[in-house]
């Protein structure tokens, strides 16, 4: 009886409570500052930065073994731009280029803005010689929002699986694809904005 009538007085939950709160505050007062990095500054990349074109297409044909998508259902797209189905996927990470479901750069479904319905086609486009140019302006152009988002890219396939994949300028309203259909977009411009039906 004695120890919960004594703790049970005012003046002993008063010193209780200043006790704690002195220790949370000398916590938190002296706690080490977390320092910035340099990766964090408000400077976008450079298109030298980013190295978009890597290999020469015969040393693409030499690798032995491919980064590639991992993500899709139907399709996945490796760093040498080969778009094919899972079952033709080999154990080195590349898609069999022999079969004839396999393409290379392939475009289906992208629209002239640089959207696509299928995100392994955004990418696998993406990463043709010619879209090249289209890189380089977005990252020269390269805005607030994704000044941090590049600088963790390191390459050309990187860069477009990034660039690939939706964002919040794929959808408006936050909860609405902007293009149901071409969502995936390479390029600057965002999806077109389609009607509400």
């Amino acid at each position: 009886m004695f120890p919960i009538r004594f703790i049970r007085r005012r003046w002993v939950l008063a010193v209780i409570f200043l006790l704690s709160f002195t220790y949370f505050m000398n916590k938190t007062l002296n706690q080490v500052p977390i320092a910035i990095s340099d990766q964090f500054q408000d400077v976008p990349p450079t298109p030298q930065q980013i190295a978009l074109r890597t290999r020469t297409s015969a040393q693409a044909n030499n690798l032995t073994a491919c980064r590639n998508s991992r993500q899709g259902k139907n399709y996945v797209v490796d760093e040498k731009g080969y778009v094919c189905s899972w079952k033709d996927l080999l154990p080195n990470g590349c898609c069999n280029s022999k079969t004839p479901a396999a393409s290379i750069h392939n475009c289906d479904g992208c629209s002239n803005n640089g959207c696509c319905a299928v995100y392994e086609h955004c990418v696998s486009c993406c990463l043709h010689p010619e879209k090249e140019h289209i890189l380089q302006d977005m990252l020269g152009k390269a805005s607030n929002t994704f000044r941090l988002l590049f600088q963790s890219v390191a390459d050309h396939f990187e860069l477009c699986l990034t660039k690939c994949r939706t964002s919040s300028q794929s959808v408006k309203h936050e909860n609405t694809y902007r293009d149901p259909i071409a969502k995936h977009c390479y390029g600057e411009s965002q999806p077109e904005l389609m009607p509400d039906s």
